[in-house]
């Protein structure tokens, strides 16, 4: 930062350019004015006054350029101007120079480098304006003087040659005197006359001394003692001693006591008169108010010092030669890092003289790249290996100028140095991670898309040119809303928008598209945010894959599960319909015997009612009636005979209710999600699985009969219900084996939490170890016995429940204390 804010004129017709730059310029603590045209730079300059600064663009398009306006304005006022440009071309420096030799930088080269050429430039304009009027003043002095010294010569000699007549050498003298106290009052310096006799008293001043001791008159100058002048008295008659041994003292430079206490510095030029014996008589002088000179060149110290400092924190190698190729400087990372010595045994050497570190073939190449850029002064930019101070060599990108001194010639250089290794292996490596990331996306059996934030295709990978039969040539730059792909666009307008608007990952399992044949195919689809930083929204990518085939083999795979559990369902189902068949199969024999009897029975009671007018046949008759009674056993029968009708219908209820639920169970619905009675599709599928788990546990249901209809596909929520139980039994029958448990216990329940339902199926078996908890959905995984398990029955139970109903299945488990899989549901 800088202590008093400069104001810098920036001229840049390009936009971008402008702001950036004014930006840093203002970070570094300077107002900046803009202009975009030579024409406005001249105008704001001529009107601003308070402009310290000039950068000036080259081109500026339109109107005059940064040259012929540099020029109109030099020829008004005298302003530090500089150079910013993109051009590095000899010819376009040394055009410049011509103009103004306050610098030239490089566009882009950083805001290090510009604040320091622009400190550089005030550091010589102020220089320059200083030396410009010192010299001004003391050639006005010198000049009078001198006038003064010929005169009072002439009229000396006059005098020596007019010893006859007093009168005109006494008119001649006043005149002198009168032409002497009239320089002395307008010179810009104080004069001085001491006498030695009386070296307390000022026998002569003029005006300016008076002013510089903030005394109101020369009387009242002449009337103070002279050694109040000086910070102590003492300093006075040292000051007396030095002149009369050497004679004459120029340029001394004193702290001096003005009149109000205050301090200045003074510059002190005088010398002693000796009288005509050759012994001092006086001492006469001048004095130069030069405290601003002073503190000025103790700012430019500290500056200096700072920016000695700055350079040192600066990582970049830095350095300056005068034009003779020797150190002037460096900073720390150029004394440590390269050279390998401390910078004060770098300074004033040349790079010959450093043959200790740098060796002589190293040498003449450096030497040799100074020496063009002494002979075609400007910039000079390159890249080169250089060998570092620890032995390893490495790539550093060189930037030189070249500085002039206050007459316009080369007084040396300046080069900055940037270690680029480390880049260029990065670039290499970046380059091959491109051409890696190419060759995978090339070769990525997947849809790959990518979209700017413009809705531009920026990715086009050749399997989605395969997928949707459009080349990348065709589909790259254009609108992605506007590609040819015949797909569900209001989907997928929804997910694009959803993952900009919720920054987060989309996912599409479904969407139907129409292949190059005609035919439907089926896409899996995830819409990802693309972002920088991860907060610069790009854009977003679109991942995909072609499932027609896998959702067909899905289907399939679904389907045969499906038949698989019904086979296997099938045997327990034709046990349990067995039992009841038998006793009804028997008592229906037993109820067809009972009816013979009974029949023959009633057809003797017939015939003695057809007979009753005969005594004698209708007592036979009844004596034949009694004998068949006694034989079928009536009693029996008729005590027998309800029970067994009532059975037989009890066991008709019974293989109606397993074929009722049974067809339930394997009903293969409409493919579409529709209300159903959760708790009644439980009950079913505990019902025909009956036979699986009746012989190892016991299994109890408790089941929320207030839970509203559930949207599902039911014959698929049978089968995971189903799978749940099987897996269960099978834990079960593990558990008996090791003799964990004796007898297992299933129990399912159900219930309403939230917006969701919520089906637990747990038993006390064998429980899931630990290293397997998290392998348990993944497909074909199974700890059961080849031939026992397909590793398919969880994959499958977990996709119906999480792609198709939207739901999720987790579970609980502990080892050797059971397990329980949680089903939940979304009612809406």
């Amino acid at each position: 930062m800088i202590d008093n804010k400069k104001v810098i004129l920036l001229v840049e017709d390009e936009t971008v350019t402008s702001v950036t730059t004014k930006i840093m310029l203002q970070k570094y603590g300077y107002d900046v004015v803009t202009a975009s045209s030579g024409e406005d730079a001249i105008k704001e300059v001529l009107s601003n006054k308070n402009v310290d600064c000039i950068l000036m663009d080259i081109d500026l398009g339109k109107g005059i350029d940064g040259t012929l306006a540099a020029k109109s304005i030099l020829e008004k006022l005298h302003i530090p101007i500089i150079f910013l440009s993109s051009h590095t071309e000899p010819e376009v420096v040394e055009k410049t120079e011509k103009i103004t030799s306050y610098g030239y930088v490089v566009k882009n080269t950083g805001i290090t480098v510009l604040d320091a050429s622009i400190k550089m430039a005030f550091k010589l304009y102020n220089a320059a304006m200083d030396i410009q009027n010192t010299n001004n003043e003391l050639t006005v002095a010198n000049e009078q003087l001198n006038a003064a010294i010929e005169e009072l010569e002439a009229a000396n000699e006059e005098l020596i040659q007019s010893e006859n007549t007093i009168f005109e050498r006494e008119k001649a003298l006043i005149e002198s005197e009168s032409r002497y106290r009239g320089l002395m009052e307008n010179l810009p310096v104080g004069v001085f006359r001491i006498s030695l006799s009386e070296p307390e008293k000022l026998i002569d001043a003029n005006f300016a001394l008076a002013r510089m001791n903030k005394t109101d008159s020369i009387e009242d100058i002449l009337n103070t003692p002279a050694s109040s002048f000086f910070e102590k008295p003492d300093e006075m008659y040292i000051f007396i001693s030095l002149i009369i041994e050497h004679g004459r003292m120029k340029d001394h430079i004193i702290r001096l006591k003005r009149s109000d206490g205050s301090f200045i510095w003074g510059s002190i030029t005088a010398e002693c008169q000796l009288n005509t014996s050759g012994k001092p008589e006086w001492i006469h002088g001048i004095v130069e108010d030069v405290t601003e000179k002073i503190e000025n060149e103790e700012k430019l110290s500290r500056y200096i010092l700072f920016i000695d400092t700055l350079i040192d924190t600066i990582a970049s190698p830095i350095f300056y030669k005068n034009s003779d190729g020797v150190y002037l400087g460096c900073n720390r990372a150029f004394a440590d890092l390269i050279i390998g010595l401390p910078s004060a045994d770098i300074i004033n050497k040349t790079i010959f003289d450093l043959e200790e570190t740098i060796p002589h073939d190293l040498a003449l190449k450096y030497a040799a790249k100074d020496t063009e850029l002494f002979e075609n002064p400007g910039y000079q930019i390159y890249e080169a290996p250089v060998k570092c101070e620890d032995g390893k060599i490495r790539i550093f990108h060189f930037d030189k100028t070249t500085y002039n001194n206050p007459d316009g010639d080369v007084a040396g250089l300046v080069g900055v140095m940037v270690d680029i290794t480390d880049r260029i292996e990065n670039e290499q490596k970046l380059t091959r991670i491109n051409e890696e990331f190419n060759l995978l996306i090339t070769s990525m059996a997947s849809i790959i898309i990518g979209v700017s934030v413009d809705d531009r295709i920026t990715h086009w990978n050749p399997y989605a040119e395969q997928i949707f039969n459009l080349k990348a040539e065709d589909a790259l730059n254009k609108n992605f809303l506007e590609c040819r792909i015949d797909w569900d666009w209001v989907r997928i307008y929804e997910a694009v928008s959803q993952c900009i608007l919720n920054d987060r990952i989309i996912r599409l399992d479904d969407i139907k598209f129409i292949k190059s044949n005609g035919k439907t195919g089926i896409l899996g689809l995830s819409i990802n945010p693309l972002k920088r930083g991860g907060d610069i929204f790009e854009g977003f990518i679109i991942l995909g894959k072609d499932l027609t085939d896998q959702k067909m083999m899905e289907q399939q795979l679904l389907q045969g599960s499906k038949l698989e559990a019904i086979g296997q369902l099938a045997a327990g189902v034709a046990h349990e319909i067995n039992t009841p068949l038998q006793y009804v199969g028997d008592n229906l024999r037993f109820v067809n015997q009972s009816f013979v009897g009974l029949l023959n029975l009633l057809d003797i009671y017939q015939r003695a009612a057809a007979n009753g007018a005969d005594i004698g046949s209708y007592l036979n008759t009844i004596r034949q009636a009694e004998e068949l009674a006694d034989k079928i056993k009536l009693p029996f029968v008729l005590d027998e005979l309800p029970k067994a009708i009532s059975q037989s219908l009890e066991g008709v209820a019974k293989v109606s209710s397993i074929v009722q639920s049974m067809k339930a169970f394997s009903h293969p619905g409409k493919g579409l999600k529709t209300k159903a009675n959760i708790n009644k599709a439980i009950e079913n599928t505990v019902t025909v699985s009956r036979n699986e788990w009746k012989y190892n546990s016991e299994l109890e249901l408790k089941l929320d009969d207030s839970l509203p209809e559930v949207p599902c596909f039911e014959s698929e929520f049978n089968q995971v219900l189903l799978n749940l139980i099987i897996n269960a039994n099978d834990a079960i029958q593990e558990a008996i084996d090791k003799k964990i448990i004796k007898k297992g216990n299933i129990v399912i329940s159900s219930k309403k939490k939230g917006d969701n339902a919520i089906i637990t199926v747990s038993d006390n078996g064998s429980g899931i170890p630990d290293k397997i908890k998290d392998k348990i959905f993944d497909p074909f995984f199974t700890t059961k016995e080849v031939g026992k398990g397909t590793g398919q029955g969880l994959p499958i139970s977990f996709s119906i429940i999480h792609e198709k109903h939207g739901g999720h299945l987790s579970f609980e488990s502990k080892t050797g204390g059971g397990t329980s899989f949680i089903i939940s549901l979304p009612l809406k």
